[in-house]
């Protein structure tokens, strides 16, 4: 959720939602009513809850904890990895084209060839001892198989 609370989004277009003043600062919050009743005199009422913190420059707000919890939105950001892939790709493939792929799958297992190209290309790419491969691996595509790219 931390991800979010840094994050402008529309405020909903629900009923009882309402942007009011409140706090000691006079900041502006909007609030969601959760629940209507009438008190012992008969009179309509409703609690409210507040779901953000109005955002004036640009009229949305940023969400809090009640917000995700009323309208049921997962606060988990979706899992996406972007890697780099450019580079890995010329590797290999001039690898493959000038037969060095071969000769190391001949002297070494098909693994081997590809663990000895990917630090080949770590060293070469980043130019640092081999202690930050794995970071590195985690951003970079490089196929573990040997078909043609």
């Amino acid at each position: 959720m931390a991800a979010f609370n840094k994050s402008l989004i529309d405020i909903p277009d629900d009923e009882g939602v309402h942007v009011k003043t409140a706090g000691a600062k006079g900041e502006k919050y909007v609030y969601k009513h959760v629940k209507y009743f009438r008190n012992s005199e008969g009179k309509p009422r409703n609690r409210s809850k507040a779901i953000g913190k109005f955002d004036a420059d640009s009229g949305k707000m940023f969400p809090n904890s009640n917000y995700f919890e009323l309208y049921h939105v997962d606060t988990a950001l979706p899992n996406i990895t972007v890697w780099d892939y450019g580079y890995s790709y010329l590797v290999l493939k001039a690898c493959r084209d000038m037969g060095l792929f071969d000769c190391l799958i001949r002297a070494f297992s098909e693994q081997r060839a590809m663990d000895i190209v990917v630090m080949a290309s770590y060293i070469i790419r980043a130019g640092n001892a081999m202690d930050g491969i794995d970071d590195w691996l985690e951003r970079n595509y490089l196929s573990i198989n040997t078909a043609k790219p």
